[in-house]
């Protein structure tokens, strides 16, 4: 039996690599590569030179501080006949950057190079499957191709070596966890070619990552919309699929996306006989069996290139989240960035994860949607019911959109919110200012509240309960005062006034008392 050491000639790691011992019966074999060029090639050039039954690659990365790593892999080998690839290091999910080092829920004992661990060990020798491993350590019992054709530096090779090992072996890629730290870094500071990502993402990243589907709803605005698919295209997230529901009453943007429907990730039905309620349903209706995460797209809004990719990657990371949102740019009709305005401000200048029943409490208490517009947001379908988005449905007459879909998710776990932009939302003509719209904002947020109230969540003391009224019962009476409100409809005026009583009424039934004071 045979074992074949495969590492770069470095002073200091031939002197590592020479203390390590050699089980009794096995031969070894030294093939030395070269430092500098593809290192993926001369990896495959080594495999197909030497005839051993198992290879040890061994970057000039880390020292090994287990003198019998020979043996101990060769063991695991030979009682795990369907581990194809062990490596020292990994995760059990890979991070969307394609970076096994980026990644969460990572195992294996490894140092740093002032000793420190990096890593936990544990407390009994085993192994354990990964979806992806370091590249500074990887053992094989089966020869699979290197792909030299694909990545020529190391930072991606470990995760690429995972993937081929599957395609071949079903056992697949596993961790070999000792009881004792097994090597040291001698370097933190990595570096990877951006041309290696890139190859590496585009090979793997549909069987790697969970699909998403972004679903586009678009009316009579084609220069806008292909500016927001165009957005989604460029995503640097590749496991996309794409929804796009129209009920323009003309032909200009089916013309202008047929050329797009070659990209069979495309799907596009128009519907001229929607209404604005209809279409927004029908695309809360779409449902890929094979997608788990679902993100809505207005027309003209954008989505940022890393948006997909760090949004995913944020609920890989966090269980218990349930959404996750960003703050958003504000930008004109013409794609020009417009100063945050009150509605916009960012709640945290750093990414942070919100406690669902507090993230709820925040937006009800100010009446302010500070989660944002539907295409801001990532869900994840589980969390989301027989389509069953909203917390509260639409009454009264008035579509109440995106807050009580972020209601009814934030009942489910926590929030994730992104300091930095990942979405653009567009300030223009067809959007701002409507009538209707600020007249019944008041209403809408009144139902919120009194649903809340009713079933004791989110707001849970009579003092909050009727401070809220009072900061709703203001900014009812101004929508009511409001000079252009004689051009909302005369049903959302109506509605609003009797709002008003209603709020009063029930601030009648608050005693003093009850409210603290």
């Amino acid at each position: 039996m045979k074992v074949a050491l495969i590492y770069p000639r470095l002073p200091d790691l031939v002197k590592n690599l020479r203390m390590l011992f050699t089980p009794e019966g096995i031969e070894r074999e030294e093939i030395v590569v070269p430092v500098d060029g593809n290192r993926v090639a001369a990896y495959q050039a080594a495999m197909v030179s030497s005839d051993a039954d198992y290879k040890i690659y061994i970057d000039e990365t880390i020292r090994i501080l287990d003198r019998d790593i020979i043996g101990h892999v060769i063991q695991a080998f030979q009682a795990h006949p369907e581990i194809s690839i062990l490596g020292l290091s990994g995760t059990k999910q890979l991070s969307t950057s394609g970076l096994c080092i980026q990644s969460a829920n990572r195992i294996g004992g490894l140092q740093g190079p002032d000793g420190r661990e990096l890593l936990s060990v544990g407390d009994a020798p085993h192994v354990e499957a990964v979806e992806a491993f370091d590249s500074w350590f990887l053992a094989t019992q089966n020869d699979v191709p290197w792909r030299s054709d694909l990545l020529h530096g190391t930072a991606f090779l470990g995760a690429s070596a995972c993937c081929e090992h599957r395609r071949l072996h079903r056992g697949g890629a596993a961790v070999l966890v000792q009881e004792k730290t097994a090597c040291r870094l001698v370097k933190t500071d990595f570096f990877f070619d951006k041309s290696d990502q890139e190859a590496f993402l585009d090979t793997y990243s549909r069987e790697l990552y969970p699909l998403v589907s972004v679903c586009i709803l678009t009316y009579q605005r084609p220069a806008y919309f292909q500016q927001a698919l165009e957005s989604v295209l460029h995503q640097t997230y590749r496991n996309i699929d794409i929804f796009v529901s129209d009920d323009s009453h003309d032909e200009r943007t089916k013309t202008l996306i047929e050329p797009y429907l070659a990209d069979r990730r495309i799907t596009y039905e128009h519907h001229p006989e929607f209404t604005a309620y209809d279409n927004w349903a029908n695309i809360q209706q779409y449902d890929n069996p094979r997608a788990e995460y679902v993100g809505f797209l207005m027309d003209d809004d954008l989505y940022l290139p890393d948006k997909l990719t760090c949004m995913v990657e944020a609920y890989r990371s966090h269980p218990n989240v349930s959404l996750v949102t960003s703050h958003r740019r504000l930008i004109d009709g013409a794609g020009n960035i417009l100063p945050d305005q009150e509605f916009s401000e960012r709640i945290s200048e750093k990414d942070v994860v919100i406690r669902g029943e507090e993230a709820g409490r925040y937006l009800l208490r100010h009446c302010w949607n500070y989660i944002g517009e539907p295409s801001i947001t990532l869900m994840k379908k589980s969390f989301i019911e027989n389509h069953e988005y909203k917390w509260v449905h639409d009454v009264r007459g008035y579509d109440f959109g995106d807050v009580p879909i972020w209601l009814n998710l934030l009942t489910k776990g926590d929030l994730f919110y992104f300091a930095r932009d990942l979405s653009c939302f567009r300030l223009h003509d067809g959007n701002t200012g409507l009538p209707d719209v600020i007249v019944g904002t008041p209403t809408f947020w009144a139902e919120l509240v009194q649903k809340a109230w009713q079933e004791h969540r989110f707001l849970h003391t009579t003092a909050e309960y009727a401070a809220t009224l009072k900061l709703l019962l203001r900014a009812s009476m101004e929508r009511f005062l409001w000079p252009g409100g004689k051009e909302a409809s005369e049903h959302l005026r109506r509605e609003n006034e009797a709002v008003i009583g209603e709020m009063f009424l029930a601030l009648s039934k608050i005693s003093d008392e009850e409210m603290g004071k």
